[in-house]
């Protein structure tokens, strides 16, 4: 490859590009997703700690356009043959002296204003979707959106700003799709506590002293071996709901809300939880006594009503269904549209379930996509009792609780160590105890007076969203419980609790926790099938201003070599443990060079939206090239098709099989979320002192098979190195 890239990117930019800028701003080559979320002039204080070190923090480093071609092949070559890899080598040759040294040298102009280069593109890319939303989605997923469809996004400030918007006419292949990733929390350790409106008070309670925390800048800022992480993402946890669009989905926020939503049997309920003009917190009892309430109510609704009115079954669909189902709505009746504005600026959404699920994998299966039963020709599952589009707390009648996860906004960290607070602060409180930032009894509405409330009593501090729904909408809830069925019934949960040996053993061994898993993950699917796939890890990139998360690509040369090796029965143990020291060395020293946001997965995923959007203006004015007036020096050489990323390799490294988050949690029991492919697998992990907690999640039948072979493999290796 040439030494002289960033020259050439000059020369070519200079010379075949001088006449394209104004096009290219026209053309909108860059994401314009509304006002920057780092523009906040509200919530601030001067004594302030939570981002306090914002300012602090360097920017997400640019790589050069040379050192992400090469890690792109060095990724690609376990995935290929030595003819297929030479191809795709070919292919980024051409790149690197065509379009890459223009794109790359665009984006650097971009860099230079922006905190964050890749920011933007991420929302977006999460904005666009247009793909059915579906509970067990993963958020790299590669989708085909319409081609025709406008494509635009915005993050709107409620009472603050207002959004803008830009669209372009292009075909757009997303890196990210709309996902809802799920954790479930251990047991209250006080068995007094775990029924369910006790837990969801003392969960919902800590959750919004969560929230208040944040919202009076005085949350600690997280740090990792004494340095700041970004803390700017804990801003979009609350009071934030994803909207949808014909032209693309927006973000909206609401910095000053003070209710919260409750479903239950589908059944919606407003409930007020902090003081008018105060951040003062409902207290225990009295949450305890309207969630009591909503249950009883709720209950008393005739079951063939609950999945008729259920409307939150409408957030499962593509983004242009709901959007054209919720403007039906609104011009239905002026209450519906009340009713949209109350849900979007609500702080978070708490889902009492009416279910019990005693198993792990069960538990996990409701957090995710909740319950499919149907019960004289009607959906009374849990499936029906969630609002998608927001963050929320579920919590079931045997006291098993958990969080599903908006994602658009936020990352894994930031949402796991969330979940993690919020546990701790929910045992932290005996059954009676009121924190001193609650708000006294009297202060709250009460209940009626005269005894328990009868079903169908609602308190003043409460309010049921009743609903217009007209026949059209009546039809197409009955089509998204079909759909929603349809994708529940084809995907697959299963956990794995190994408790023979944990981290303590794996250090003990000479490997790294998370390469030892990693690894040996390779080598159970090796086990099973016979070949190597493409892995994925995410990591995040915090330590830089609105750093959000870069990649992993696990499956390196040295993982593959092991994976074979170790299911050869010819080769010796020792072989064998030997491969596995190198596989584990190279893990670790690509996950830190990710960490530095040195990969070079987001850099190419940025250059190949702006790649497609160019070629998309460029191939449009050459139709019209009066309509251009002469601004661009049309040619075959603007219109280069053996690139990068239209060779086959580009595409199959963009279809990833092995997705695996590594959860590092002492008070979650498992995480899931969905496939990203349809052969794929999602494989979350927890690597304890003693033991290892695993779910593996597909749509293809398989995942009871991987958990065994990933525990076979588990013994397996244990018995190989002691006897080395």
């Amino acid at each position: 490859m040439s030494t002289s890239i960033e020259t050439k990117a000059a020369t070519s930019t200079q010379a075949s590009e001088s006449s394209f800028k104004e096009a290219v701003d026209a053309a909108g080559i860059f994401p314009r997703n509304g006002p920057d979320p780092s523009a906040r002039s509200w919530g601030h204080h001067s004594s302030g700690v939570t981002f306090a070190a914002q300012h602090k923090l360097p920017k997400l480093p640019l790589p050069s356009l040379e050192s992400s071609c090469k890690r792109y092949l060095e990724a690609l070559k376990p995935l290929q043959s030595a003819l297929e890899h030479e191809a795709s080598a070919a292919a980024v040759r051409n790149f690197l002296h065509e379009e890459g040294p223009i794109l790359q040298a665009q984006l650097k102009e971009y860099d230079k204003s922006h905190a964050n280069y890749f920011e933007h593109f991420c929302y977006e890319a999460f904005l666009n979707d247009d793909s059915r939303k579906q509970p067990f989605l993963s958020n790299y997923r590669m989708s085909e959106p319409n081609p025709d469809c406008q494509c635009s996004c915005r993050i709107e400030l409620e009472r603050f700003v207002s959004p803008s918007t830009i669209s372009a006419k292009t075909k757009t292949v997303l890196l990210f799709a709309y996902q809802a990733i799920s954790c479930t929390f251990k047991q209250d350790p006080n068995p007094s506590r775990n029924d369910q409106i006790t837990r969801a008070a003392s969960l919902v309670r800590s959750t919004l002293e969560f929230a208040v925390a944040i919202r009076e800048d005085r949350l600690p800022p997280h740090e990792i071996r004494g340095m700041p992480l970004c803390m700017n993402q804990h801003w979009w946890l609350f009071g934030v709901a994803r909207v949808p669009g014909d032209d693309g989905g927006r973000i909206r926020l609401d910095p000053d809300s003070r209710h919260i939503i409750v479903l239950c049997h589908g059944q919606i309920y407003r409930l007020y939880v902090l003081e008018e003009n105060s951040n003062r917190i409902i207290d225990e009892h009295n949450l305890s006594l309207s969630l009591q309430c909503i249950v009883n109510d709720a209950d008393s609704v005739p079951t063939w009503e609950n999945s008729k009115t259920a409307i939150g079954l409408l957030t499962t669909e593509n983004q242009k269904v709901w959007s054209r189902c919720r403007t039906a709505l609104v011009h239905e009746g002026l209450k519906n549209g009340q009713n949209f504005g109350i849900i979007d600026s609500s702080l978070f959404v708490l889902c009492l379930d009416d279910n019990s699920p005693q198993h792990m994998s069960d538990v996990c299966k409701n957090m995710i996509c909740g319950t499919n039963i149907i019960e004289k020709e009607m959906q009374v599952g849990t499936c029906i009792n969630r609002w998608y589009d927001k963050l929320a707390l579920i919590v079931c009648r045997n006291g098993a609780a958990g969080l599903n996860f908006e994602h658009t906004c936020t990352d894994g960290s930031v949402d796991i160590s969330m979940a993690c607070d919020i546990y701790k602060g929910s045992i932290s409180q005996s059954e009676d105890a009121i924190s001193s930032n609650n708000i006294p009894s009297s202060a709250m509405p009460s209940l009626q007076h005269g005894g328990p409330p009868s079903a169908r009593t609602i308190p003043t501090g409460l309010q049921k969203l009743e609903w217009d729904i007209p026949s059209e909408i009546s039809a197409a809830l009955h089509d998204a419980e079909m759909h929603l069925v349809d994708r529940i019934q084809r995907h697959q949960l299963e956990t794995l609790d190994f408790r023979d040996y944990g981290k303590a053993s794996i250090t003990s061994m000479g490997f790294s926790p998370d390469a030892f898993f990693q690894i040996t993950l390779h080598a159970a699917y090796f086990r099973l099938y016979g070949r190597v796939r493409n892995g994925f890890e995410p990591v995040h990139t915090r330590q830089y201003l609105h750093g959000r998360t870069d990649v992993v690509r696990t499956t390196t040369p040295e993982a593959a070599a092991f994976a074979r090796i170790f299911n050869d029965e010819k080769a010796s143990k020792a072989e064998k443990v030997e491969t596995m020291h190198h596989a584990a060395k190279a893990h670790v020293a690509i996950s830190k060079e990710c960490t530095k946001g040195l990969s070079h997965h987001r850099h190419l995923y940025v250059l190949h939206q702006m790649w497609k959007r160019r070629q998309a203006f460029l191939k449009a004015a050459a139709w019209k090239p009066n309509e251009v007036g002469g601004h661009i020096n049309l040619n075959q050489k603007h219109l280069s098709t053996a690139t990068i990323f239209t060779d086959p390799g580009w595409a199959r490294l963009g279809t990833t099989i092995l997705m695996c988050s590594n959860v590092d949690n002492p008070y979650l029991d498992f995480v899931g979320f969905g496939p990203p492919a349809d052969d794929g697998f999602t494989i979350c992990y927890f690597i304890r002192q003693d033991r290892m907690a695993v779910t593996v999640c597909c749509r293809n039948g398989q995942a009871k098979r991987l958990i065994d072979a990933i525990k076979q493999t588990f013994e397996d290796i244990q018995t190989m190195i002691k006897s080395v």
